[in-house]
C-alpha cells in the first residue's frame, strides 16, 4: 500500500473512548479535487454532500450524534448565542458563522467546525481566511470566559486546507494558554486525537 492510499483503520471495542472501525480515512494532503469527485458520497458541491461525510465520519469516530447548531460566537462581547438569521440585523456582521454541530459529553461541549477546500483559487483562500478568522474569535471567546469545558474542534479537510495548515498552527501557538481548547485537524489526525481531546 502506497502513502497516498494509506487508510486509517481502528479497531473498535465497543468501549466509550474507541473509535469506529468503519470510519476509511485518508490524509487531507491526498483529498484533491479529482479525489473528491470520485467518491460515492460526492454529488456537485451543492448539496452540503461535504459536510454530511464529514459529520456521519465524527459519529463513526465519536460513537455520538453530531448535533447541528444556530449557535454562533458574537464578538461584540465575546459570547455564544442562539442566532439563525444573523444577517437581517444591523450587527450581523459582528456574528460569525454557525457552527456546523455540537457533541455534549461529560459535561463538555465540543463545538464543531467543518470545511472540505479543494483546489487552488481565490476563493478557496477566502473561505480559509475565513475560518482563521473564525479560530481567532474562538480564541477570543476562551481569553473572556474562564471556562474549561467549552472545546472547539475545526476539521478542515482537503489538499487546500492541509497546504495552510501551517497558517493555523500559527495562531494556535500564539495562544498556548487556550491551545487545548482548540482544535484544527482533517479528519485523520481527529481520528488519531479524538481519544485524547476528551480525556
Amino acid at each position: 500500500m502506497n502513502k497516498s492510499t494509506k487508510l486509517v483503520l481502528e479497531k473498535n471495542n465497543n468501549t466509550d473512548t474507541d473509535t469506529d472501525t468503519n470510519t476509511d480515512i485518508i490524509s487531507s494532503e491526498y483529498q484533491t479535487k479529482k479525489w473528491r469527485k470520485k467518491q460515492d458520497w460526492y454529488k456537485s458541491g451543492k448539496h452540503n454532500e461535504c459536510e454530511k461525510y464529514q459529520l456521519d465520519k465524527i459519529k463513526a469516530i465519536t460513537n455520538f450524534e453530531c448535533k447541528k447548531t444556530n449557535e454562533r460566537i458574537y464578538k461584540m462581547n465575546n459570547t455564544i448565542s442562539f442566532c439563525k438569521n444573523p444577517y437581517k440585523n444591523d450587527d450581523g456582521f459582528e456574528w460569525t458563522e454557525d457552527f456546523d454541530g455540537k457533541i455534549i459529553l461529560n459535561n463538555s461541549t465540543y463545538y464543531f467546525n467543518l470545511k472540505f477546500v479543494c483546489d487552488n483559487g481565490g476563493a478557496q483562500i477566502r473561505t480559509l481566511k475565513e475560518v482563521y478568522d473564525f479560530v481567532k474569535a474562538q480564541f477570543n471567546y476562551l481569553s473572556q470566559n474562564k471556562s474549561n469545558n467549552i472545546y472547539f474542534i475545526n476539521i478542515l479537510d482537503g489538499d487546500t486546507s492541509y497546504k495552510h495548515m501551517s497558517k493555523f498552527n500559527y495562531i494556535i501557538d500564539k495562544n498556548k494558554e487556550y491551545k487545548k481548547y482548540v482544535y484544527v485537524y482533517d479528519l485523520d489526525r481527529f481520528k488519531k486525537n479524538w481519544n485524547k481531546i476528551i480525556n
